[in-house]
């Protein structure tokens, strides 16, 4: 009689099996994670380091300097020359750093004045109110960049120039596209102040006509606009 072989002994798998098997793709895994969130750190700290943000306001002097082309007649609602435009301007600007040198610049101004007006075969004719009103998104770059102290900038990209007020409004207030230049620069008052001044000129070309077509003033314009003001800064 031939007897039955003995049952073979049943072994638990270790528990380590499956797991030593996995473990090196887990930590392979887990060490690409680790080198990823490292190189993010890594490249966008400079970056976040370099930004900075400016927020301020302006205060300054919109001063015309071109000429109108001759026209079909003449209203006394208008100015005789652009430069009857000219008047104290007030607005914003901010402007966005994103490396030491390259930024960009938002900027927005109103000026008021009074034209026109005069003698006329009906009698004298009073003065008409007007507003200009400009603004501009351009790319800015620093001349001079020290770590501490007085930054100069240069600037350049497109803007509106909206003629407004009484004296437009009859004559649907007239927007332009314009190309905008400017020159700032900015002095440190406090670690978070800074103290501004600049010039930004628009140029573009005026045509404002009636409600028949008639040209009542157009030609090509160059728009200086001085401007000084305070800005906050952070970092």
């Amino acid at each position: 009689m031939i007897a039955p072989a003995a049952p073979r002994s049943l072994r638990a798998t270790p528990l380590g099996g499956a797991a030593s098997r996995g473990g090196p793709m887990l930590e392979y895994r887990s060490s690409a994670r680790c080198v990823l969130a490292a190189l993010t750190v890594t490249l966008a700290g400079p970056a976040a380091a370099q930004t900075r943000l400016e927020v301020g306001a302006l205060l300054g002097l919109y001063a015309p300097a071109s000429s109108f082309q001759p026209a079909s007649y003449y209203s006394t609602a208008l100015p005789n020359s652009p430069s009857d435009l000219a008047g104290l301007a007030w607005g914003g600007q901010g402007r966005l750093w994103l490396s030491p040198r390259f930024g960009i610049q938002l900027q927005v101004a109103s000026a008021s004045s009074n034209v026109g007006g005069g003698n006329t075969p009906g009698g004298p004719a009073p003065a008409t109110p007007a507003r200009v009103l400009t603004t501009s998104a351009q790319l800015a770059y620093k001349l001079l960049a020290p770590a501490n102290g007085a930054q100069v900038w240069c600037s350049a990209g497109p803007g509106l120039v909206r003629h407004g007020g009484p004296a437009y409004s009859r004559y649907g207030s007239p927007t332009q596209f314009a190309t905008a230049f400017g020159l700032g620069s900015a002095v440190p008052i406090s670690s978070r102040l800074s103290a501004d001044f600049g010039l930004t000129t628009f140029l573009y070309n005026l045509d404002v006509s009636d409600s028949t077509g008639a040209s009542l003033e157009h030609g090509f314009q160059v728009d200086p606009l001085l401007h000084a003001g305070f800005t906050l800064h952070w970092p």
